[in-house]
């Protein structure tokens, strides 16, 4: 990690901050650094960037102006300091549980989320579109460092050249995972640093996707986002889904090259199948 900012050298840029701030890090972050930081004022999470954070082409600003309105509808931590060119970003600590898998197997928390989304997608648009295809082929170049993954990652490639563009877009998350969904009460999302305008059946599919919803949830999910029964939003949400998935293995995939991983080796033949 030669050349990256430390977390004491970033606190030291933060006003009301300084080199003998209190932090503890937190583990298990590959794009980003991650730490809780203790204040009079309460605590924060600092997140910095990492060795392998450009490989990724997070749009820093974009995710900004994002977390910003986010913020404001209160559906987003709040910001405490941002420098997206030195990769730093603090925001309030946000108390509650984090969502589990098993939070999904209750059809309330599937209706509570339904409201979240359409939440986020009332928000402003940020004006740049996800390029499904650009990060499909950045992944794809990660992963051949592998050369077991090369023909299925140009397969991967193909499904999303082929995907239409959506109808419409619209402010999206594009990261919906349960371990992102802080329940304060009231539901609120972490990691905004893949977000921007997308399809919004995309974010839909993120959740149904990555943890591997059955029909009868997926079906809950969808009805309480729409509020109706509707053959054009089962399709719409069919080809998210495979565009999702064909995203997901390329990324795993990705990390995997990068940081192996004997569990991600499951998950990309799981996905493997889903996606032939």
């Amino acid at each position: 990690m030669t050349g990256l900012l430390s977390p004491e050298d970033a606190l030291s840029r933060i006003p009301g901050f300084g080199r003998q701030t209190d932090f503890s890090e937190i583990r298990g972050g590959l794009t980003n650094r991650s730490f809780i930081v203790h204040s009079g004022d309460g605590q924060y999470v600092l997140r910095l960037d990492a060795e392998h954070t450009a490989a990724f082409g997070l749009d820093r600003s974009t995710e900004l102006g994002i977390l910003r309105n986010a913020a404001e509808a209160s559906l987003a931590p709040e910001i405490r300091y941002a420098d997206p060119g030195a990769g730093i970003l603090v925001y309030k600590y946000l108390p509650g549980p984090v969502w589990e898998r098993a939070s999904l197997d209750d059809g309330d928390n599937l209706v509570r989320v339904a409201a979240l989304l359409r939440k986020v997608h009332s928000l402003p648009t940020s004006g740049v579109s996800l390029d499904a295809l650009a990060a499909a082929r950045r992944y794809e170049t990660m992963a051949s460092g592998h050369p077991e993954f090369s023909a299925h990652a140009a397969h991967c490639v193909e499904i999303i050249r082929a995907t239409a563009g959506p109808p419409f877009t619209c402010c999206c998350h594009n990261d919906i995972v349960a371990s992102n969904i802080v329940d304060n009460r009231r539901l609120k999302l972490l990691d905004w640093e893949y977000a921007c305008d997308n399809d919004p059946f995309f974010d839909l599919a993120s959740l149904i996707a990555y943890h591997d919803l059955g029909r009868k949830y997926a079906d809950r999910l969808l009805h309480s986002y729409t509020g109706a029964r509707d053959p054009q939003a089962q399709e719409r949400l069919e080809l998210q889904l495979r565009r999702y998935d064909a995203v997901q293995w390329l990324w795993f995939a990705a990390r995997w090259v990068i940081d192996p991983n004997r569990e991600h080796c499951a998950r990309l033949e799981q996905l493997r199948q889903r996606t032939r």
